[in-house]
């Protein structure tokens, strides 16, 4: 039963992000913002030159969402796996919800999560190893 609120939660969590995400985008456009400014340089890489583990994402995502995911994934490993594995959890689960549970969605357990954030660290540690040992900037 936790792995189903667990999941549910995470699902309404999903549905929301995607919604507010739409609408922002509408309303960047309608008043014609730069994106640009609201996704500020990394910090951390500016003064240090070392990536943070969300160092990449979001050319990760703008990657995939223009089909490019081998791009993708060698900016950020962890946004493909998240959004093949989100392409799949929430259609099943809104399809769970429209039929009141005849159709069973995929469920989500902190283990994904887990894994999830296992990929990110792995990432990072490479990517810094490299240039700590090398100088060479992979992304």
């Amino acid at each position: 039963m936790q792995d189903d609120s667990f999941s549910r939660s995470i699902y309404y969590i999903g549905m929301a992000v995607i919604g507010y995400s739409i609408a922002g985008y509408l309303i960047l456009r309608w008043l014609r913002v730069d994106p640009a400014i609201l996704f500020p340089p990394c910090r951390l890489y500016q003064r240090t030159g070392y990536y943070c583990m969300g160092c990449g994402g979001t050319r990760a995502l703008r990657l995939f969402f223009q089909g490019h995911w081998i791009r993708s994934f060698y900016y950020h490993p962890a946004v493909d796996v998240a959004m093949l594995f989100l392409c799949v959890f929430l259609p099943s689960n809104t399809l769970e919800v429209l039929t009141r549970g005849r159709i069973r969605g995929l469920r989500i357990r902190p283990v994904h999560l887990w894994i999830l954030t296992g990929i990110m660290v792995v990432q990072w540690v490479i990517k810094n190893g490299v240039f700590f040992f090398t100088g060479v900037n992979l992304i």
